[in-house]
């Protein structure tokens, strides 16, 4: 018998083999060094295969990552379409200009977007008492204003803090202690949720 295929070898090894073919094999491994070194060589080769869990992520971040998604993978909360709206521009991410100088920090203006609504916010923040004024204005493409729309602020899973729109789409949480924030939009077609729109460290 010539060597061994390694394929067949590979099918023995997972039990995938007739047993006429298995005696014959198995004789041959017996009688031929070479294929019985590379049988045990694949043997080892797959036992570090099945032991090696250094592909696997840590489990606290697979957890983590399933968590920051879960709106997205649920889009429904109590039968309201749920909408993740999209940082378009902050300010943050701006370059200061040259030659200006300010005293305190300056405002922080956002712009989420989803679908065809805009949400626009101001944060400011009050060094004095660590509190934080928010200020926004809900928009549309349509010639449409969000009145008496509800808001909430949100941090660490539990709503702290709901306002309502005006007869422009505009509202406001003055002075709420700094956190991390999410803020959501109640529309007639779904809820808009503006992840991280505050960080407590920022």
């Amino acid at each position: 018998m010539r060597h061994v295929n390694i394929e067949n070898l590979i099918n023995y090894m997972d039990g995938q083999t007739l047993d006429v073919e298995k005696s014959t094999l198995e004789s041959h491994l017996t009688n031929c060094g070479e294929c019985a070194e590379l049988k045990q060589e694949f043997q080892a080769f797959m036992v570090r295969l099945q032991e090696d869990a250094s592909f696997e992520p840590p489990a606290e971040l697979v957890q983590w990552g399933v968590n920051l998604f879960q709106p997205v993978m649920q889009p429904k909360v109590g039968g309201v379409r749920r909408m993740i709206a999209s940082l378009i521009f902050d300010t943050f991410d701006q370059p200061a200009m040259a030659g200006v100088r300010r005293v305190g920090a300056p405002p922080r203006q956002l712009l989420f977007r989803a679908g065809d609504v805009d949400v626009d916010v101001k944060i400011e923040s009050m060094e004095a008492n660590d509190r934080i004024t928010l200020v926004g204005q809900v928009l549309s493409n349509a010639a449409k204003f969000f009145d008496n729309t509800p808001v909430k602020l949100e941090s660490h899973g539990i709503v702290r803090y709901r306002t309502r729109t005006n007869v422009v789409g505009e509202f406001s949480f003055d002075e709420v202690p700094k956190d991390t924030y999410h803020l959501s939009v109640d529309l007639p077609e779904g809820q808009i949720t503006l992840f991280c729109v505050h960080r407590g460290n920022s």
